[in-house]
């Protein structure tokens, strides 16, 4: 009977986080309990428990943000999802921050699922896309940590990254760096948008991680379903660009 306590008591965090998308949970406590292995998982009763919050969850995930054009397809060195994604997050990180963001980027691992349908969109679909609770941060930073932010990323044989930032791989090195159309310059400042998982240090960019960082917030999962609700709310149809930011 415990581990349907527990299974209920996660579909119903879930669902609420679901329905307000602004509260997180910041800290909690967990028991741990072992099951009895004959516990009857076809239980009528079990079953009438959960119903109501599987239904009401099953109701929130089902609802339509909009209408993909195309199908989105993840790849390197681009591709349309991270092109889509990462441009959705460059409109979302001017919206939250106070200055302009020059660019916006996402690391390849963080977009859990291969592709995305022509056709309409669910909150389960960016779910599916998006599932951890990373947070949607801000950085300034100079021209040489732009170099290597696009090192690394031609390291990894490209990323997603968004209009504002393009370069060239090259030997596994990225040359032509450009910023908004424009060479970079070291001492220059630059603002990029990116999850937190990133700008702590993951996927390899160690020399983020002392960088201070303005916090949206904000879960990068929740942004995007703002973002197409924002566009559904405005009548405007969603767009892929299909422009390559990165060229080899």
């Amino acid at each position: 009977m415990f581990k349907y306590r527990i299974l209920l008591f996660l579909m119903i965090g879930l669902l609420s986080s679901c329905i307000s998308t602004k509260q997180h949970i910041a800290d909690t406590d967990i028991t741990y309990v072992r099951a009895n292995e004959d516990v009857n998982v076809g239980s009528k009763a079990i079953d009438d428990m959960i119903s109501p919050y599987r239904d009401q969850m099953e109701d929130e995930m089902n609802i339509e943000l909009g209408e993909m054009p195309v199908t989105l397809k993840k790849g390197k060195l681009n591709s349309s999802m991270g092109n889509w994604f990462c441009d959705a997050l460059l409109v979302m990180s001017n919206k939250y921050s106070d200055k302009p963001v020059d660019f916006a980027l996402q690391n390849y691992g963080g977009l859990r699922i291969p592709s995305i349908s022509k056709g309409i969109v669910t909150k389960r679909h960016i779910f599916e896309l998006m599932p951890f609770d990373n947070k949607l941060v801000v950085l300034e930073i100079d021209g040489k940590t732009v170099q290597m932010m696009a090192d690394n990323m031609a390291d990894h044989g490209g990323a997603p990254v968004s209009l504002g930032l393009s370069f060239t791989i090259e030997e596994d090195k990225a040359i032509d760096v450009m910023v908004n159309g424009k060479p970079i310059k070291s001492n220059s400042t630059y603002r990029v948008g990116l999850p937190d998982y990133v700008a702590n240090g993951g996927d390899d960019s160690w020399f983020l991680k002392e960088i201070p960082q303005f916090d949206t917030g904000v879960y990068i999962r929740e942004v995007m379903i703002e973002y197409l609700m924002d566009l559904k709310a405005a009548g405007k149809p969603i767009t892929v660009d299909k422009t390559k930011r990165i060229t080899s």
